[in-house]
């Protein structure tokens, strides 16, 4: 893609927090579009199951005259007019997600064939949320955040800190993370493992990752055993058969695939390793 080629990708594109993009917002108000009419499916004659759950983020979200909702004449729709509202701000806006959230649980579980409806509403704001890198998940019955600052300035810091090589697998694990609309997270994982193997290599002039790990304690470099032993068994991972990660995939299936999780993960871990590794 253009913005991957001449480097136009930005972390702060990647992992989206504290705010909400136009892509997010799209994605909640399609998701809020599924459910009404998943909920209108099971609605009878007065009853309006998405209709109650707008009423009371009108009434006390909102705190909005009652009078004024008048649904026979303006349907208001509370939930999406505020997602999409410029002036509101991004946190207000999963404050109403969630308020809309705690009224369809405690609806399920009074209403048995709402449950399904609501279960699968959550289902997908996750996975959007998932496919989107957006940094927050519905855990629990609440907005959760998943990727925390100090994650993403490690990351920041570690694209920023490095020699051109280690940078430019950084940023390649960066930008095939965010390619949309689906990750190459195979490459990504590849990518960040490089970085570090980069990085060793270059401490000790070992040819591979493992032997660099064995030798850094003879250059100076003090690593606990625990966690060296534990960047020997993520370098392992990588490099399994299945994976397709640093070889090509071996099984005809492919039952085995990286997701987005993977993906950060290792992309989090190589960088806090990287800036481990710098002040030794």
């Amino acid at each position: 893609m253009f913005s991957q080629r001449y480097g136009y990708t930005q972390i702060d594109d990647t992992f989206v927090r504290e705010k909400m993009t136009e892509a997010v917002e799209n994605a909640i108000c399609n998701c809020c579009d599924d459910l009404k009419k998943s909920l209108e499916a099971i609605s009878f004659g007065d009853t309006d199951y998405y209709r109650g759950m707008e009423e009371v983020l009108w009434r006390y979200f909102l705190n909005m005259r009652l009078s004024d909702f008048n649904y026979r004449y303006s349907y208001r729709v509370v939930l999406v007019d505020y997602i999409k509202s410029k002036s509101n701000p991004w946190y207000k806006k999963l404050d109403i997600l969630e308020n809309a959230l705690r009224y369809l649980y405690a609806l399920s579980e009074r209403i048995g064939t709402v449950a399904s409806r609501v279960n699968h509403f959550v289902y997908s704001l996750n996975s959007d949320f998932k496919r989107l890198n957006y940094a927050y998940r519905i855990i629990d019955k609440q907005i959760v955040e998943v990727t925390s600052e100090e994650e993403i300035t490690s990351i920041k810091k570690a694209l920023e800190e490095n020699k051109d090589n280690i940078k430019e697998h950084m940023t390649k694990a960066l930008e095939h993370c965010s390619q949309r609309p689906t990750g190459d997270y195979r490459n990504s994982i590849k990518e960040s493992i490089s970085a570090v193997e980069a990085l060793c290599r270059e401490k000790t002039g070992e040819s591979t990752l493992g032997k660099a790990l064995q030798k850094l304690e003879k250059s100076g470099v003090v690593i606990p055993a625990t966690l060296n032993a534990a960047f020997d068994k993520l370098y392992t991972y990588t490099n399994q058969p299945d994976t397709g990660i640093r070889h090509a995939i071996m099984d005809d299936d492919g039952k085995y695939t990286p997701g987005v999780d993977e993906a950060v993960f290792m992309l989090v871990s190589c960088s806090a390793f990287i800036n481990y590794l710098n002040k030794k």
